[in-house]
């Protein structure tokens, strides 16, 4: 390759003359510099028409590869440049034909060939120092030959690159960087680690020299997928209608068709079917103009699960069809499994449902052999909707322990992954700290060579820069570990003790239409004295505690019964419908089992003590059965328990009185509670062993 002939060297010729002509008639002694000067101009003139060629090719190569564009076109651009230059071109010039190269040849080129084409930068960058594009390139090879069943061994090797960072780290590098854990985090179903480095990256794309708005895009795109995995519709149509304002009438098909399906999944988690229906349509008519079989099969998938929630098994079996032969002819087994998990729901829903309930594990099977735990937790959320739709709830509830014990052990291997990272992140600050100290130290060693008092300045610049970059660090792990806890507050588990979040309950427990007998039993817990078991004993000691109240309050309810954790140490326990003698005797056991065994802890004994406030839902018959309701009334005989001096239940009943006057209330405090109590309205009762001993401490007072 060679560049085509320029005109630097004919600009030579007029200045030689002009020296030529010049020299003859200027005196040796006060003019001798002249000459030098015109002789050093005439060498500098190819070498500024050289740099400005490359500046151009280079503007050229950047805007071909932040559009992203991958047509004929492209191609032929890119080529036209390539042999515009010459093989001794300067480094930054071949740096971008091959970081454009990657781009434009993205779709025509085979997976072996891109490895190879990174790894050909990597060592040209490395040759030439550039540490960024050496890490850039580390990131994108370990993204791109990531295996979700190991996934483990390449978030460690981002680690690795990561601790190599330090903060003058360019915007490239850091976007790859968060996009990169962002998607493997997703895959593995670690969705709060996933969305924190998805939000990252978004930041990053932001500050790109190149492509910074299809950077967005994609991470717009991204989160919104994101949160629809996370079950909340309204922050994906949030980030959808975002990408399509940052897009406008410029944005590319893929991300208008990605764009529309993560709309109409969000409509259709909100039960907004019709809406959800022409969004997808309108998807499916784009995808008229884009040859990808893989997008095929995407809005096909997408497809079959806006039939399934229209109730529509047949016509969902004839797309299921045409998916799974698509993923044949491509030898996609990822979208085979997808067809075996609709089917098996389609079946299911045709009342074929241990037909269903087996293809579905089937597929489910596969997805978790493979570390897709995303799809793993999708499919079973499918399968618990849908054997409740056909009302088989102890299948619902195997499938809901399976569930539970998955989100459990992603929970682990998530706040490990975590740990490692932190580590990873601490790793590089202190190796960029020491280089720091190094060279500040010899400066100040240099500088008491000249005076003392110079020597000491700098020490004390050096000691307020060090407390300053501490200061940033504890500053940043306390904003993530801010971030960490805002995500929490939509997991749908209590991550501490297993029990169902109050999220949960407002999800799943209110909506759900309960049924409205007289033996409903909600109960209140509050464990007594929580505070002091955790000053005198640590924290650990208390999160035991909260652990094995949960563990023992499963161990003596039915197996249908829900707990949850309300708030700090209170927790929610909701007794399906029994008895109203069940019930209570249900409540006294419950109580037992907490307090009867201490829990050891290292090499003290802890008492477990609790107090409570219990209520039947409805309270009276012919009131509404409303559980917001029964819970205001439990949370008043809670505080009637505490003040009462603790380690006891109240049960309130409503008198003949009450049930006419109370009709629609709900008391404000405890102390509402009392009044309605001395006015005959209600009586309360204390159920519990605690109770007894408590009223036989007031006998002999």
């Amino acid at each position: 390759m060679s560049f085509p002939p320029t005109d630097a060297g004919s600009s030579l010729r007029p200045i030689a003359i002009l020296a030529a002509r010049t020299v003859p008639h200027l005196s040796r002694q006060r003019h001798r510099w002249i000459v030098p000067l015109l002789l050093a101009l005439s060498l500098s003139l190819p070498m500024t028409a050289q740099a400005d060629q490359d500046d151009h090719l280079i503007a050229e190569l950047q805007a071909l590869r932040g559009s992203g564009d991958t047509s004929a076109a492209a191609v032929q651009r890119l080529r036209a440049i390539e042999a515009q230059t010459a093989g001794d071109a300067s480094y930054p010039l071949r740096r971008e034909i091959l970081r454009a190269d990657l781009v434009v040849l993205d779709e025509s080129r085979g997976y072996e060939d891109t490895l190879a084409a990174m790894q050909s930068l990597r060592e040209l960058a490395d040759v030439n120092g550039d540490a960024d594009t050496v890490n850039l390139m580390d990131i994108n090879r370990i993204f791109m030959s990531h295996v979700d069943d190991d996934i483990n061994r390449y978030i460690d090797q981002l680690n690795e690159v990561r601790a190599r960072l330090s903060s003058e780290s360019s915007p490239d590098v850091m976007e790859a960087l968060e996009r990169s854990y962002g998607n493997m985090y997703f895959d593995a179903g670690n969705f709060d680690s996933a969305l924190r480095h998805q939000l990252a990256a978004l930041e990053w794309a932001e500050k790109l020299p190149v492509g910074s708005v299809r950077a967005r895009l994609f991470r717009l795109g991204t989160i919104a997928e994101l949160y629809n995995a996370m079950q909340l519709p309204d922050s994906a149509l949030d980030y959808v209608d975002r990408a399509f304002a940052l897009g406008g009438d410029e944005l590319p098909l893929q991300n208008r068709i990605s764009l529309l399906m993560a709309r109409a999944m969000a409509l259709m988690q909100g039960n907004q079917l019709p809406e959800a229906d022409l969004a997808l349509s309108r998807a499916e008519t784009l995808s008229l103009d884009d040859p990808s079989v893989f997008t095929a099969m995407r809005l096909g998938t997408a497809r079959i699960k806006l039939l399934l929630a229209m109730s529509s098994p047949d016509d969902a079996i004839v797309a299921i069809n045409r998916l799974e032969e698509q993923a044949k002819a491509q030898e996609n087994s990822y979208y085979l499994a997808k067809s075996w998990v609709l089917r098996g729901e389609a079946l299911m829903q045709l009342d074929r449902v241990e037909e269903g309930r087996a293809l579905m594990q089937r597929a489910l099977d596969f997805f978790e052999s493979k570390g897709q735990m995303i799809d793993v937790l999708d499919g079973l959320e499918r399968q618990v909707d849908t054997l409740r739709a056909e009302g088989l709830p102890v299948q619902a509830l195997e499938a809901m322990e399976r569930q539970q014990t998955l989100w459990v052990h992603l929970f682990r291997n998530e706040r490990a992954r975590t740990l490692a990272e932190l580590e990873a992140h601490q790793s590089a600050r202190e190796l960029e700290n020491r280089v720091s100290a190094l060279s500040a130290e010899n400066r100040a060693q240099q500088a008491s060579l000249r005076a003392e008092r110079l020597s000491k300045a700098l020490a004390l610049v050096l000691a307020l820069l060090a407390a300053l970059a501490s200061a940033f660090l504890v500053f940043a792990i306390r904003r993530a570990r801010r971030e960490r806890d805002k995500l929490s507050d939509a997991a749908r588990l209590d991550t501490l003790t297993g029990a169902f979040s109050r999220y949960q309950f407002q999800q799943r427990a209110v909506r759900e239409a309960r049924r409205t007998d007289a033996s409903t039993g909600v109960l209140l817990l509050d464990i007594d004295h929580f505070k002091a078991i955790n000053d005198r004993h640590g924290h650990e000691a208390g999160d035991a505690v909260l652990k094995t109240l949960v563990t023992r309050v499963r161990g003596v309810v039915a197996a249908d019964a829900e707990i949850y954790r309300w708030g700090g140490e209170e927790f929610l326990v909701v007794m399906n419908p029994q008895t109203t003698q069940t019930v209570e005797r249900d409540v006294v056991r419950l109580v037992a089992g907490i307090e009867d065994e201490p829990l050891r802890w290292h090499d003290t004994d802890i008492r477990l003590r609790v107090s409570g406030g219990f209520v039947r839902c409805p309270l009276a018959d012919g009131w509404p059965a409303s559980l917001d309701d029964a819970i205001r009334w439990a949370d008043a005989a809670l505080y009637l328990a505490k003040n009462e001096g603790r380690q006891r239940i109240e049960q309130i009943e409503l008198t003949a009185a009450g049930i006419d006057s109370l009709r629609g209330q709900t008391p404000v405090d405890f102390v509402q509670l009392q009044d309605w109590k001395r006015r005959d309205l209600l009586q309360t009762r204390a159920l519990g062993r605690g109770a007894l001993v408590n009223a036989a401490d007031d006998h002999h007072d």
